[in-house]
């Protein structure tokens, strides 16, 4: 059994626990009104108004006037991530974090020290909001796949758990985007075929789904009956971007919020143990022209120092234009599964890898900010950085 544990609207919650005024009401993370910027996350009551993470601040404030906005205090929330994943192994050897607030924790074999499922999470929630005096919602199941999903069943500050037998009962009734691989567009495609919720997609014949699909309807359909993440089969991408908050010709800061995005990334492939063969930079200008240029490698990597190099002529010559940058974006496709091993020989390419999985450990133990490149000074330095 898999307990996906997440922190409820986490930096508003933090924040809460520095301000207790602020709750029982309308709190937003994020840039503040008159700033450009997205909201980071929202309240439960800003919520109801219809904010959510990822909208423009600008349309937040016209949703709700009144709401409190806050700036984001990203070391405060790592400090608090950091507890939360010391809090998380007391109950598993077994802790995925797949973000700063969310985590898959494998429970199997821990029933003599904690006994059921459920007494482990009454105990785990317990502990969470007694230690961090923060809310969490956790959903307990067979994969993770289906755990996740009951999490977000289970919100704001709930505890679910779904047995085996119990699944397809539980999943049925649900829309069909909640099934991993579903998006806007796939969900505008099963519309169209009168497929709603996730006993139709179940009962739909192969055929039909393969047409409207594609061939990854079997991996999205297996989810149903207990198969579970395959990184490789079901990731095409990966990719991550920025919007500066002020539009911006200094090349040294847009190399450094380069760097910053690439090392994120390419710390993901490696926790995930894949490589990537094609990496693809956006840039959007001012005047919100927006291209792309996409970088073959020579050979699979999750080395961002080599990958730079790779880059750092595109990146250029993208800028050539001399307009000032709005936006930064990178991404990664075409994965593989990481063959190198390390050697006796200690060759460049070993030590490399060695150097960054060390990297790897130092952030994951004492937060993303414990260490940083010098390519990235300019971001910590300057008020247009990610």
């Amino acid at each position: 059994m898999y307990l996906c544990v997440d922190l409820d609207a986490f930096f508003v919650s933090v924040e809460r626990v520095f301000n207790p005024r602020l709750r029982g009401k309308p709190v937003v993370v994020g840039a503040l009104p008159g700033e450009r910027g997205v909201v980071a996350s929202a309240s439960y009551e800003a919520r109801s108004y219809g904010i959510k993470s990822g909208i423009p601040v600008s349309r937040a404030y016209k949703l709700c006037p009144h709401a409190i906005f806050i700036r984001p205090d990203f070391r405060k929330y790592e400090a608090f991530s950091e507890k939360f994943k010391e809090i998380l192994y007391h109950y598993s050897p077994v802790v995925e974090k797949v973000s700063i607030d969310e985590a898959f924790v494998d429970i199997r074999g821990t029933e003599r020290l904690f006994g059921p499922p459920l007494n482990l999470a009454c105990s785990l929630k317990k502990e969470i909001r007694e230690t961090l005096k923060l809310p969490c919602s956790i959903g307990i199941a067979r994969t993770k796949v289906i755990a996740k999903i009951v999490c977000d069943r289970s919100k704001p500050d709930g505890l679910l758990m779904v047995e085996p037998e119990q699944e397809k009962w539980f999943l049925f009734s649900l829309p069909v985007d909640v099934l991993p691989g579903i998006g806007p567009k796939s969900v505008e495609i099963l519309r169209n075929l009168n497929i709603n919720n996730v006993k139709d997609f179940f009962q739909t014949p192969d055929w039909i789904l393969e047409a409207a699909l594609g061939r990854g309807y079997r991996l999205i359909k297996s989810f149903i009956s207990g198969g579970d993440f395959q990184i490789l089969n079901t990731m095409k991408s990966m990719s991550h971007e920025t919007t500066l908050t002020e539009d911006t010709r200094d090349w040294e800061l847009i190399t450094g919020v380069f760097y910053q995005l690439l090392e994120s990334l390419c710390q993901r492939l490696r926790q995930n143990r894949l490589v990537a063969r094609v990496c693809t930079i956006k840039i959007r200008f001012s005047d919100f022209k927006t291209i792309t240029r996409r970088v073959v490698l020579t050979s699979g990597t999750n080395s961002q120092q080599k990958i730079y190099r790779f880059c750092m002529p595109v990146l250029q010559k993208m800028l050539k234009e001399n307009k000032r940058v709005r936006l930064i974006g990178l991404s990664f496709s075409r994965f593989q599964n990481e063959g190198l091993q390390p050697s006796i020989f200690y060759g460049s390419e070993d030590r490399l890898n060695r150097f960054n999985l060390a990297l790897d450990s130092a952030r994951a133990r004492f937060g993303s900010g414990a260490i940083f490149s010098a390519n990235t000074i300019p971001v910590y330095f300057s008020h247009s950085g990610v």
